[in-house]
């Protein structure tokens, strides 16, 4: 009985732990009031030193509640210009989201992909790889995930919105 309850206690505090792996942070410009709210963690993909893409959160705050908008990619090294791209997640469960971008042809590497109703809903399960592809070249990379923080990105994200708690971030 004693093992049972310290094992419970041990499992509780693990999952507190790890609902506070993603703070969402919260910034208004002295200067312009512009409002930004972003994470302190993203999902980093890498093939080598020179390829690779990072997956952002997109918030937007409405009554006062902040809420998703969407998902950024910044890639590197997947052609030199953007337009139309896809970004495919595959979940442990073997299902998957295939979001497009419409963001206009940039050659910044920034990619803005929307999400609605059950591609949003899907963002709840753990991820097992993400695939970033170039449409205007059609070069591509595929990452298997392997950490335990990797896969539940979105998940630790979705448990931050829920919470509704920022951090204030005082900057010029």
């Amino acid at each position: 009985m004693k093992k049972t309850v310290m094992i419970s206690i041990l499992f509780i505090g693990l999952n507190v732990f790890a609902q506070d792996n993603v703070k969402i942070l919260f910034h208004k410009g002295v200067m312009t009031d512009k409002e930004s709210i972003y994470t302190n963690e993203s999902l980093l993909s890498l093939d080598g030193k020179k390829v690779g893409f990072v997956v952002k959160p997109s918030f937007e705050i409405k009554n006062g509640v902040f809420a998703y908008s969407g998902i950024i990619v910044e890639s590197v090294g997947i052609g030199t210009c953007l337009e139309k791209d896809d970004l495919t997640i595959l979940f442990e469960d073997s299902t998957k989201i295939t979001l497009k971008s419409w963001s206009k042809f940039n050659c910044k590497g920034i990619s803005q992909f929307d999400l609605y109703g059950t591609d949003l809903s899907k963002l709840t399960k753990r991820i097992k790889a993400v695939r970033f592809e170039n449409g205007r070249s059609f070069e591509a990379l595929t990452i298997l995930l392997d950490k335990d923080k990797d896969k539940t990105f979105f998940i630790d994200v979705k448990r931050a919105i829920d919470k509704q708690a920022y951090e204030v971030v005082d900057e010029m």
